[in-house]
């Protein structure tokens, strides 16, 4: 193994590290009863949701066309960088504009994330003909995000029943260290198709050529928007059921607990997800078999449903508690095992700018479906709220049912 190689097996092992870091979100169960605390109602909070989306629709395609022509770790570096100065505004903001303002960094650094470090860490291992690992890999990641979601949401919980500002302050610090730990990554060479002059008209072109590299392949375009829809739809339950959970009386401590055991039961599916692929493969179950993703699609919908009627018993939040783990888990196994097929089906040159266009997708669906749940919860209740994600859920469900099996039986003939 020569020199590149080597300090390509490195940027594995020191993505681990980097993930462990900046996956102690100490604010991350928190900011949602943060901006309540500062005086914000449900629906202003949907739309500073609403509007960090907006900002990500515009920005995301873009940084990931810098993270491709510029570099993954130049992007990697930027991104951290300005999740810095997000945290800074979110202190001293009392008012939405300022709040805003710090969702449009918080935004900027999210672009500059997605598409560069998955990049950065698929294309590491391809070069040194790995990629056939991705699985284990994105699997041991994922448990890393959520066992070091598990420690934030416990000691984020903890110190925001003492102070907000303690762990705003402590994720500032954390953050610091995570700039720092993103500036060791080796950049992984890959081929670049574009010409190096013209940088405007290159990027526009590559744009382009991952947009038509993306949708020219209708069963990948049609699985990316589906599991986006469905990250975005648990997305919406699991800030909103904090919301829920503080108005039913428990403690922040509390609801740290309980979402830090849906972490947990995150990170025990992820390390999993390759055995179980390779289980579903074996068996004869369908589109189950050759898109081992739908089966943890499937929890997730068993999750959004328990969560819409747990309000017809007695025993609420005990229901909640046990969906939003099965919703929590799920989506970990399908961000898993869905970016694993994505990855291996898509080149290396536009890599990080089509994982943007998935994200892109994300807001969109977020700018839409965020604002309007928090309207309906405060002009009715959150149970009414959660029944009408469900049923958008379930149209989601019948939908793709169809449109999977039209797919299958056209590719049959």
């Amino acid at each position: 193994m020569n020199q590149i190689e080597l300090k390509l097996k490195k940027n594995i092992t020191k993505n681990y590290w980097y993930s462990l870091v900046n996956s102690l979100n100490l604010t991350h169960g928190l900011w949602m009863i943060y901006l309540a605390y500062k005086g914000m109602n449900l629906l202003e909070i949907g739309m500073l949701e609403g509007f960090f989306h907006v900002c990500s629709l515009i920005m995301e395609v873009p940084t990931g066309a810098i993270a491709d022509l510029m570099g993954r770790k130049a992007s990697r570096i930027a991104g951290r960088i300005f999740a810095l100065i997000s945290l800074l505004i979110m202190i001293v903001s009392n008012t939405f504009w300022m709040f805003a303002c710090s969702f449009f960094f918080s935004a900027l650094s999210y672009n500059l994330e997605s598409g560069s470090g998955e990049a950065l860490v698929f294309d590491s291992l391809k070069v040194i003909n790995e990629e056939k690992g991705y699985t284990k890999v994105a699997g041991n990641l994922e448990a890393i995000f959520q066992t070091a979601s598990i420690v934030s949401l416990i000691v984020g919980g903890l110190m925001g029943e003492k102070s907000f500002m303690l762990a705003f302050m402590t994720a500032l610090v954390i953050s610091g260290i995570a700039i720092i730990l993103a500036m060791t990554f080796y950049e992984p060479p890959i081929e670049k198709v574009v010409n190096s002059e013209h940088s405007l008209q290159n990027f526009m072109i590559h744009t382009f050529e991952s947009f038509k590299t993306l949708f020219s392949k209708r069963t990948i375009a049609f699985l990316t928007l589906f599991t986006t829809t469905l990250s975005a739809f648990t997305t919406v339950l699991f800030y909103y059921i904090q919301n829920y959970w503080k108005s039913t009386g428990l403690s922040i401590a509390t609801i740290g607990v309980f979402l830090a055991i849906g972490s947990a039961g995150g990170a025990l599916l992820a390390i999993n997800v390759e055995r179980m692929e390779k289980a579903l493969k074996r068996t004869n179950l369908g589109n189950l078999s050759k898109y081992p993703f739908l089966f943890f699609a499937l929890i997730i919908f068993m999750g959004i449903f328990l969560v819409a009627f747990s309000g017809f018993t007695p025993l609420t939040a005990a229901i909640t508690f046990i969906a939003l783990t099965l919703i929590m888990a799920g989506e970990s196994g399908m961000f898993v095992s869905f970016n694993n097929f994505l990855n291996q089906n898509i080149p290396s040159h536009q890599r990080a700018t089509i994982i943007s266009i998935e994200s892109m997708l994300f807001s969109l669906i977020m700018i839409a479906i965020f604002p309007i749940f928090g309207w309906i919860a405060d002009q009715t209740s959150f149970q009414v709220s959660f029944l009408c994600l469900a049923g958008l859920a379930g149209v989601l469900l019948f939908a793709s049912l169809i449109i999977m099996n039209q797919f299958r039986s056209k590719s049959s003939r």
